[in-house]
């Protein structure tokens, strides 16, 4: 009698597999992902054995995810009724194509159940860039931090807030890579800045202009800290990913935007469009955001292109060139 393959256990296998090449964010979504289904088999007593899924099996789990509504419950005390959408299955339909086919090299099973199982990627956001009076009015903001800041700690903080801001938008870094720069990461001489984590663990070259490089270094003659670390909390540690975040959330209500969609990676969508405007190069632009391939980047020319297109109308239409023409 074979010994079953625990799916719980394979699980395990699968994270170490993983660990190997992602990072820790990555391993922890496939692993949400797949104890869902998990769990989802062991109450409607499917035996815990990879051999025993089958195609029908992540079927019906699929249409499960489709119909069945939960209820979240906020910190007052309230009720939201949560509807899962055709996207919200993608994260799973990813997962278990990803265990399953690990199974099949691995030797557990002989053949992937999701083979002629098709599910469609969902459609990226759209690419909606700050305009230029959005940066305007968060610039105006962090003006006026550096006005009427009197102690130095007050000073530091204005100067460290400027910074993270100017740098987003003329590098185009990620959050988390911004994040983890440090200060021998920053050339201030050569307008450089390295980037040495950066999507999968590549890194690359970014630069930036003159403002921003004015900017740090008046951050960095505030800084009293010895911490390799370049962004540092009021008491000199060295800031956390949900630090940046917060300073441009902060930005964002103080300049009267909370009304503007999306956040720190709307800053790097704004990058992108200003490169492709200002330079139309679509390779460098590709490799100054770090993307493993064009088709990303490709997204942020059909966006400019497009800006550029509608630029014709200028106050008319297409019914007013019509009567222009017949005239």
């Amino acid at each position: 009698m074979t010994q079953p393959l625990s799916l719980e256990g394979l699980l395990e296998g699968f994270k170490y597999e993983l660990e190997c090449s992602c990072k820790a964010k990555t391993v922890e979504y496939y692993d949400v992902h797949l104890r869902r289904f998990i769990c989802w088999a062991r109450t409607v007593g499917i035996a815990d054995d990879i051999r025993s899924i089958t195609k029908r099996h992540i079927q019906i789990f699929f249409h499960h995810l489709l119909n069945v509504t939960e209820t979240a419950t906020g910190g007052n005390g309230s009720h939201r009724v949560i509807r899962r959408t055709e996207q919200s299955r993608w994260p799973y339909y990813r997962s278990l194509r990803r265990f399953l086919s690990w199974a099949v090299e691995e030797g557990y099973i002989e053949g992937n159940p999701m083979v002629g199982l098709r599910m469609k990627a969902p459609q990226a956001p759209p690419i909606e860039p700050y305009q230029p009076q959005h940066v305007t009015r968060m610039m105006a903001v962090l003006e006026h931090d550096w006005r009427i800041a009197k102690t130095s700690r007050q000073r530091m903080l204005a100067a460290r807030d400027k910074a993270v801001l100017l740098l987003f938008l003329e590098s185009g870094l990620r959050c988390g890579e911004l994040a983890l720069l440090t200060v021998p990461d920053v050339d201030l001489e050569r307008r450089r800045a390295i980037v040495r984590h950066g999507k999968m663990d590549k890194g690359r070259m970014v630069g930036f202009g003159p403002e921003t490089k004015k900017a740090l270094w008046r951050y960095m003659n505030q800084r009293v800290s010895e911490e390799n670390a370049l962004w540092l909390t009021e008491e000199g540690r060295p800031m956390k990913l949900g630090g940046i975040r917060q300073i441009i959330r902060r930005l964002k209500v103080d300049a009267g935007l909370q009304h503007v969609k999306g956040s720190v990676h709307k800053l790097r969508h704004t990058f992108a469009t200003l490169f492709l405007r200002e330079t139309r190069d679509m390779k460098g632009c590709k490799n100054l955001l770090g993307h493993s391939s064009l088709t990303m980047t490709e997204r942020y020319t059909e966006f400019v292109d497009t800006e550029d297109a509608l630029k014709a109308y200028n106050g008319k239409g297409p019914l007013d060139w019509m009567k222009g023409k017949s005239s």
